[in-house]
């Protein structure tokens, strides 16, 4: 296949063509009265969604060149959604605008490139640092308003916002397809841990790249697992048709291959997961899960083979989500030894001394005593269940967000009031635009955000009511680390786009 290549001013022109062409398909949907996309699915119902990753993932242009800038765009947003969990239109919004004021102050003169990256790096660092100055903690009544400005949704908000006060700060909430039209919530006992699946063939759920066991079996392995021999005796206990996780130092080589080949046959539904730690911590992680999923660590140490191992002596939990990166276990069947196991450490936390030490032993503990909150959807098709769990996780993971690193004034306000403390004049432009295409997207003057940029106060437009109100009193609000990763990825996507000078695609 034969390639295309254009050079200089036209390559960064192009695809800046591609990064506008896709913020016009976001760009009314930003602020709370934004509009929503509909996107057609070949043989199932249209989708309508107000979500900016999910717009940019469904757009595809013709020419390959503006397809570049939507991939570089787009991968940007989906950097903000899946760290801060929200977050995608205005990060759509600030690179656009960024963007096209870099590419204003460079025009034709390719030597003035360097200048402009620098000058962009050092407006993101001043903007950042005065953000940090107007933001503050969350309070409780907060976090039903961060929720409901997130979704749009005050149902859905009230839900996440109950929830997150069960699990706390730092407590995982899952959300799944429930067997009622609704919503409904609870909180089981299960643990999160950062290790995901050894082997992309476990995948079961292409829609979330993950691997979805329901009512697993649960093998506990302080060993690497390589060969059939020990694993075809358990696997023969258990028999065809049960899902089955396997913990262990690591999988691999022909076994990894033998459970591989099962799960893409369908024989069973399988997940190889390894040992987030090694040595002692490792094997104290271990005998943690079984004593909350009620299973036995198979432990060279204490004489146990895997090849003579049998069911009996798995653990069990209502459901496991493994992804690339994670592995979450919902309502184990804990044993006997776990409330034992928790008065042990509980004694030993108090009596330790060492702070790195009481650190891993708190940890423990709280994998041990923490819950997953669940929160159930119905819907009539899975199309229409897909969209409602892109709201609940974006409100989820904003909610947890701003917990994490305070709040700051809604509305594209606190971006507008900063606008007039930086000296950079790329960033001072690109600043208010949010604002202003929130004032469109209401029907609104855009020019009302000057006036708000001008006030160094918590007053800004509920572009709701139209009325100029003091955003924390009326919980028009966006976490810190929401607009940090939104600025950090708009800043990234425009300094590769002007460091552009060769564009090489296929020639069809």
């Amino acid at each position: 296949m034969s390639k295309e290549v254009i050079t200089g001013q036209e390559a960064r022109l192009r695809i800046k063509a591609g990064i506008n062409k896709a913020h016009n398909a976001v760009k009314s949907t930003l602020g709370a009265v934004g509009m929503r996309a509909i996107i057609e699915f070949k043989g199932l119902d249209p989708v309508e969604c107000d979500d900016g990753v999910t717009i940019l993932k469904n757009l595809e242009f013709k020419d390959p060149y503006e397809q570049l800038g939507l991939m570089k765009l787009r991968k940007g947003a989906i950097r903000t959604s899946e760290e801060g969990g929200d977050g995608t239109a205005t990060t759509t919004e600030l690179t656009n605008a960024l963007v096209n004021e870099a590419f204003k102050e460079i025009g034709n003169k390719s030597h003035k490139i360097r200048e402009v990256r620098e000058r962009i790096e050092k407006g993101l660092e001043e903007t950042i640092t005065e953000l940090k100055k107007i933001k503050r903690n969350v309070s409780e009544e907060d976090i039903e308003r961060i929720a409901t400005i997130s979704s749009l949704d005050s149902e859905v908000a009230k839900i996440i916002a109950d929830i997150i006060k069960e699990v706390g700060i730092n407590g995982v909430v899952t959300v799944e397809k429930g067997s009622r039209l609704g919503y409904s919530k609870e909180v089981v006992k299960g643990v999160r841990f950062n290790k995901g699946l050894i082997s992309p063939f476990f995948i079961n759920d292409r829609d979330t790249n993950s691997c979805i066991l329901n009512e697993p079996l649960i093998v506990l392995a302080d060993r690497k697992i390589s060969t059939n021999e020990q694993i075809i005796g358990l696997l023969n206990s258990i028999g065809t048709g049960k899902d089955i996780l396997f913990i262990a130092d690591d999988v691999d080589s022909v076994a990894l291959g033998t459970l591989a080949q099962n799960a893409v046959n369908k024989i069973a539904n399988i997940a190889c997961v390894r040992n987030p730690y090694s040595a002692s911590r490792g094997k104290d992680f271990l005998f943690d899960l079984a004593s909350i999923t009620g299973g036995t660590v198979i432990s060279e140490e204490m004489g146990m083979k895997l090849d003579t191992s049998t069911k009996e002596l798995c653990g069990r939990a209502e459901k496991v989500i493994v992804t690339k990166d994670t592995t979450t276990i919902i309502g184990g069947v804990p044993s006997k030894a776990l409330e034992s196991r928790i008065s042990s450490l509980e004694k030993d936390i108090e009596e330790s001394t060492n702070v790195y030490d009481k650190s891993i032993l708190e940890d423990r503990l709280a994998c041990l005593t923490g819950g997953i909150g669940v929160i159930r959807v119905g819907a009539y098709t899975d199309t229409e269940f897909n969209a409602k769990k892109y709201k609940f996780d974006n409100a989820v993971n904003s909610t947890q967000s701003a917990l994490q690193e305070g709040i700051i004034i809604g509305g594209g306000s606190a971006l507008a009031k900063v606008s007039k403390k930086i000296k950079e004049p790329m960033f001072k432009k690109a600043l208010m635009s949010p604002i202003v295409q929130m004032s469109i997207n209401a029907g609104m003057n855009p020019k009302i955000g000057k006036g708000i940029a001008k006030e160094w106060s918590n007053n800004g437009i509920d572009f709701k009511s139209k009325r100029k109100v003091n955003m924390f009193v009326t919980g028009i609000i966006d976490p810190f680390k929401v607009t940090r990763l939104a600025l950090e990825s708009a800043t990234a996507i425009t300094l590769d786009a002007v460091s552009i000078d060769t564009a090489i695609v296929n020639n069809e």
